[in-house]
């Protein structure tokens, strides 16, 4: 999902794959927000399927952390926001994109 828009395309002098930016839309903290605190074998992957039953949403919780460091376990105690109204950050990532989709295919 999270790279639904994202453009392929093929540098024909390196013959190197260039991928378009996908642009996320900032997380803005609300009242509804969990904070948890990691426990040992902890991943983003893991909190993600349990809160939201869907593991490739992760990258919404790294997003909400900022900034992610390409880390994807914790050490244990580390303090964790996790969004539960995230629809809203969906929609405007799909908006998002979505524009800048159109604007490149112009």
């Amino acid at each position: 999902m999270r790279y639904k828009y994202t453009k392929r395309k093929l540098d024909k002098e390196t013959n190197n794959r260039i991928l378009s930016v996908t642009h996320d839309p900032k997380i803005t903290p609300k009242n509804s927000d969990i904070i948890y605190y990691t426990r040992f074998d902890d991943t983003f992957m893991r909190l993600a399927y349990t809160y939201y039953g869907d593991q490739s949403l992760w990258w919404i919780i790294a997003r909400a952390n900022a900034p992610f460091k390409g880390n994807t376990k914790f050490t244990p105690g580390s303090k964790i926001i996790i969004p539960i109204e995230y629809q809203d950050f969906l929609n405007e990532f799909n908006r998002l994109n979505s524009i800048i989709e159109i604007e490149d295919n112009e």
